[in-house]
Parts: structure tokens; C-alpha cells; sequence
């Protein structure tokens, strides 16, 4: 599904990452952990084309997408959730939602059922100013904005961040249902060990833009591991 060999990427003078090696199979979802600011947003970004590779691969589906611009890179599949969520606030819901149609190869014209009918509340809130939501509702109407795009693979960024624990589960439930049901590909960098557990099949550390860790979910208990990588 996704492989990339010794990406290297950065901003200006600085190098972030340095030379990061990561494979993703189909119906996978693989979380990275790290400390902050040792990558994992720019990880994300560089795959996405928001920030360029400086040298290594990128391979989607057999296709090398390195090069490719972000609005090729959605349409070749991947979706994508910002931290920060990076909705339109002064649209409506539902004009958010169309929005992320216009990365769907088949050019379709209305939101998916599944949307609404898994985060209903976005149904009786789609006239509603999406700037208006609270943080919780606006995490669901990021993701459901990107899978509006019917993506292979979905790149989540601290999808946990400011929202409430319940909201937290109701998210994780639905990754792990779109992963069994629509076949769909997760990458999420997090910092809740609670989601991680639940939605992921192994993790990944990252320290100093290089992944230097690679465990299944189980290791999550290893206290002692944990420490060593991510104790501030």
C-alpha cells in the first residue's frame, strides 16, 4: 500500500527528516509515537506534498507520488486530517463535506450516506457554520470530510487533541469499522496511548526524524520502553 525508503524533508535550512524508512499493507493501521518535534507532523506532510522531499521514495500503491502535487496525491487516494483539524470555519457542515468530494476520482456529487448516518449529529448541524461546532464535532467533520474523498488512505494528525474521552472512543470505533468494512488504510500519529490501543495494529517511534522503534500494539504496557522514548 504505502512504502517509503530514506525520505529526507525539511523547511528552508533545517532538515527534519532524515532518512525515514516505513511500509503500511493494506487494511493496516500503524500509529507513530514521538516526542514533540521530532517529525511526525512533517512525516505526514511530506507524504501529502505539503512539504517536498528532499531525497528518498515515496510509493503509493506501486505508483512513486513523491513528486506528485497535493491535489494529485488526494485524488491518487490518500486523505488527509491536519492537527488542528483545518476545517473551512465560515462554511456550512455540509459545504465542508462537498468540499472533500472534489478529491474523489469518480466525481461524485453528494455526501456518502455512512457519513451522516455514523456522525448524525453532522446531519442535523449541516446548515450550521462549521466554525460554531464544538472540538469534538469538528474532529468528526474533518474525518468525514476526508473519507468524502473515498480514499485508500487515511493520514490522521492528534486526532485526540482537545476533545473530550467519549467523543476519543467514538472516533477510534469508527476508524477500526472503516478499516474492516471499506478496506481503507490508517496512518496516525498520536500521543493517547488509550486510542492507540484501540485502533491500531503496531506502532512506530520516531526520535529525531528517523523511526528507530517498531513494536505491535502489546508493547504499548511496556512501561519501561515508553519511558526511554517518550519521557520528556
Amino acid at each position: 500500500m504505502l512504502r517509503v525508503g530514506k525520505l529526507t524533508s525539511g523547511y528552508g535550512s533545517a532538515q527534519i527528516l532524515n532518512g525515514v524508512d516505513f511500509e503500511l499493507g493494506a487494511r493496516e493501521v500503524v500509529a507513530v509515537l514521538g516526542r514533540n518535534g521530532v517529525g511526525k507532523t512533517t512525516f505526514l506532510k511530506t507524504i501529502m506534498g505539503i512539504v517536498r522531499s528532499r531525497s528518498g521514495s515515496i510509493q503509493f500503491d506501486g505508483r512513486d507520488i513523491a513528486k506528485l502535487a497535493t491535489h494529485e496525491i488526494a485524488l491518487a487516494g490518500i486523505g488527509y486530517v491536519p492537527q488542528g483539524r483545518g476545517i473551512f470555519e465560515k462554511l456550512s457542515v455540509e459545504e465542508n463535506l462537498l468540499m472533500g468530494l472534489r478529491s474523489d476520482p469518480e466525481g461524485k456529487s453528494e455526501v456518502p450516506d455512512f457519513v451522516y448516518g455514523k456522525f448524525p449529529i453532522l446531519a442535523e448541524r449541516k446548515d450550521q457554520l462549521a466554525g460554531t461546532l464544538s472540538g469534538g464535532q469538528k474532529q468528526q467533520l474533518a474525518i468525514s470530510r476526508a473519507l468524502c474523498g473515498n480514499p485508500k488512505l487515511l493520514l490522521l494528525d492528534e486526532p485526540s487533541e482537545g476533545i473530550q474521552p467519549n467523543i476519543v472512543h467514538e472516533i477510534g470505533s469508527f476508524i477500526r469499522e472503516l478499516v474492516e468494512g471499506r478496506e481503507i488504510s490508517v496512518l496516525i500519529v498520536e500521543q493517547n496511548l488509550e486510542l492507540i490501543g484501540l485502533v491500531a495494529d503496531r506502532f512506530e517511534i520516531m526520535v529525531k526524524g528517523e523511526l528507530v522503534h517498531r513494536a505491535p500494539k502489546s508493547e504499548l504496557g511496556n512501561e519501561e520502553m515508553l519511558a526511554d522514548y517518550l519521557s520528556v
